[in-house]
């Protein structure tokens, strides 16, 4: 290979890494001192009628999530949300908003056990970057990518989380997820699951993945006029959050009655994380400052005028 064609190669390697640097810049790892995110959700509507009812989808078909942490009196929380709704526009997201709720005097809504998917989630990317484990406005693009507060890295907030729903899930997988929901003889609710199907698209994998679902119960709207941040209808509301034991299984749960209306829906969300040899196998790819000194090495092999 001759010099010219490796400098070649080398600015480009650097143009990628500086690209993904500005790119990733925007927002903070999610998950600290794990890798990891949402593999995304089903969903089924949990109505006064709700019977019997089944959803199974590819995960090709299964909806990507951003999940928010928020507050009634958070007046920045209007603002990221304003933002979010421009960056979602009419596509298909599941979105997922955890009301503060350990020492709130104000917001009614969430519970203990929505705090804990919270804090044993994104707590310690949290911490690390705001200092408190809830930080209100908090938004998490496919349980990976976590934007504080409402100030932009680029030109606008909208701008930002434009680019974190493009950028998407760090991994592929394939495979069916199901959900279903059944109402016993004695009128208790089941919940069955089964995503055993699911695993990651690489047939070169040299990780172990895991995989974790959740049941997430979501009010589509809840109307709160005493919130002291003026929005009086809250979207998205989730009032209960259960950690499943297996990738297949049942359980009865008793789901959490709405707020008001009849708008309530069971979301299955299904966590993965991987671990094992990343660094024996992965690609090297040379920061900007290696690459900076191997070009200067390299120019200074190339041969002057004089010795030619």
């Amino acid at each position: 290979m001759t010099p010219f064609l490796l400098v070649a190669l080398l600015l480009t390697a650097t143009t990628q890494v500086i690209a993904t640097s500005e790119q990733s810049s925007m927002w903070a790892d999610a998950r600290r001192g794990a890798d990891g995110g949402v593999l995304g959700a089903l969903e089924i509507p949990l109505t006064n009628e709700t019977t019997d009812s089944e959803t199974l989808l590819n995960y090709s078909e299964m909806t990507p999530v951003v999940e928010v942490y928020t507050a009634t009196w958070c007046f920045n929380c209007v603002t990221t949300e304003q933002a979010l709704d421009e960056a979602i526009g009419d596509s298909d997201i599941m979105r997922i908003h955890y009301h503060r709720h350990r020492s709130e005097p104000e917001d009614p809504f969430g519970n203990n056990a929505t705090e804990h998917r919270w804090e044993s989630t994104y707590g310690d990317a949290s911490t690390a970057e705001a200092g408190l484990s809830r930080v209100a406005p908090s938004t998490v693009f496919d349980g990976e990518r976590m934007h504080l507060g409402t100030s932009s890295s680029s030109s606008t907030l909208t701008n930002d989380y434009s680019t974190s729903l493009a950028t998407g899930s760090s991994w592929n997988f394939i495979g069916t997820a199901q959900l279903s929901v059944s109402v016993t003889e004695s009128g208790e609710t089941k919940f069955s699951w089964n995503i055993t199907d699911l695993s990651v698209d690489d047939d070169d994998v040299h990780w172990t993945f895991t995989l974790t679902p959740w049941l997430l119960f979501v009010e589509d709207s809840a109307s709160f006029p005493d919130g002291s941040n003026g929005v009086e209808d809250y979207l998205h509301v989730l009032h209960d959050a259960i950690e499943l034991d297996g990738l297949e299984g049942s359980m009865i749960v008793e789901s959490p009655p709405a707020w008001d209306g009849d708008d309530v829906s069971v979301v299955l969300l299904i966590d993965w994380s991987k671990r094992g040899p990343s660094v024996c196998c992965s690609p090297f790819l040379p920061g900007p400052g290696v690459v900076a000194v191997l070009l200067c090495l390299l120019v200074a092999s190339l041969p002057s005028r004089r010795e030619r």
